[in-house]
């Protein structure tokens, strides 16, 4: 194997920063691009020049100028860095296709039929949309489920059909394509910091899902914690002490064998001063059926009397759950995709 100098490293560095700076500012000069960067003129119209016979950027309009030749302006070349992202529903297949700019072009839902398994309609989902765009270079799927050792999924009971199944390495041996497949409390955790970081700097949050199912996601400096198996934030398995009849039971069993909202905020707040206890976390967003007003104020009111009230996170109600799901599939895949353009640029160098 053979060990990379530390020029083609500086290369490969500086070649990854002009990638994101195009990435942040969508259309920039190459003059625009060292003052961003920092990197010398000749550094980037280099780079520039390497990128755009690649075809990973192109030219077309021209800056203002200040006097003399007006300057050109470069961009990426989005319809060539594509990816599809798929949210796995019990009925349905909700996807979309986005640019490696997170610029989504395409959004539909495709009907899961009692005539077919889930893992046949998602290759025929693939294979439509990877014919219909010649552009799609990745894919990224969200599951109700545990990504478990070796990739196969597991505890998914609404989807059945795949439980057991190497999601993954199926579809890239069909496809021939990177395909990454989450867990879907991850992939709205992810959602959270990605929609907020930008404004607010967030990068640590807990999700906590209400309803049917119960679960929660986990981000901790902008990065999913999964755990070594993969099990991190499976709080539905999470055991209540003593239980009605004194016997112990999970949490997910618990609250769905009551109505009584009193009685569901009280099993909530029961395991959310456990996760305060052992992660911290500055916010725990809640979302979905049974998370309202009245169950987080009474979160909030118990977590008050039983901690110190300078470990209290900011307690937030999550309004679109769905679409933070779709920012944390496109902000994973994005990701995925960048990376892989400039492992190309790099390895064609």
């Amino acid at each position: 194997m053979n060990k990379k100098s530390d020029a083609h490293i500086l290369k490969e560095n500086n070649t990854n920063l002009i990638l994101k700076t195009f990435l942040a500012m969508k259309t920039a000069t190459r003059r625009q691009l060292a003052q961003k960067t920092g990197l010398s003129q000749p550094t980037v119209n280099s780079i520039v020049q390497e990128l755009e016979g690649k075809r990973v950027v192109c030219s077309g309009t021209f800056a203002a100028s200040a006097g003399g030749r007006r300057p050109k302006c470069y961009t990426l070349r989005t319809a060539y860095h594509r990816a599809a992202t798929i949210r796995v529903l019990p009925h349905s297949l909700e996807y979309m296709v986005v640019t490696i700019d997170g610029a989504v072009v395409l959004r539909n839902s495709w009907a899961v039929t009692n005539e077919e398994t889930h893992i046949t309609a998602l290759q025929a989902l693939l294979k439509t949309l990877i014919r219909q765009d010649k552009g799609i270079r990745i894919a990224s799927i969200g599951v109700p489920g545990v990504v478990g050792p070796g990739g196969c999924l597991r505890a998914i009971p609404q989807v059945p059909s795949l439980e057991g199944v190497a999601l993954a390495q199926v579809l890239q041996e069909q496809h021939k394509l990177p395909v990454y497949v989450e867990n879907d409390m991850n992939l709205v955790a992810l959602g959270s910091v990605a929609g907020d970081n930008d404004k607010t700097g967030l990068m640590d949050i807990v999700f906590i899902h209400l309803g049917e199912g119960v679960g929660a996601g986990i981000v901790m400096g902008g990065n999913i914690i999964r755990g070594y198996s993969n099990f991190a934030g499976e709080i539905a398995y999470v055991l209540n002490p003593v239980s009605d009849n004194k016997t112990r039971k999970s949490l997910e069993s618990l609250l769905a064998q009551t109505d009584s909202v009193a009685r569901q905020a009280q099993l909530v707040s029961d395991m959310v001063v456990s996760l305060i206890c052992i992660l911290n976390p500055p916010v725990i967003s809640f979302g979905n059926t049974l998370a309202s007003k009245e169950i987080l104020e009474f979160i909030k009111k118990e977590c008050e009397k039983r901690l110190p009230l300078w470990t209290l996170p900011s307690f937030q109600l999550m309004e679109d759950e769905d679409a933070t799901y779709d920012r944390g599939l496109t902000a994973l895949v994005t990701d995925k995709l960048t990376k892989q353009v400039m492992h190309d640029v790099s390895s064609q160098s």
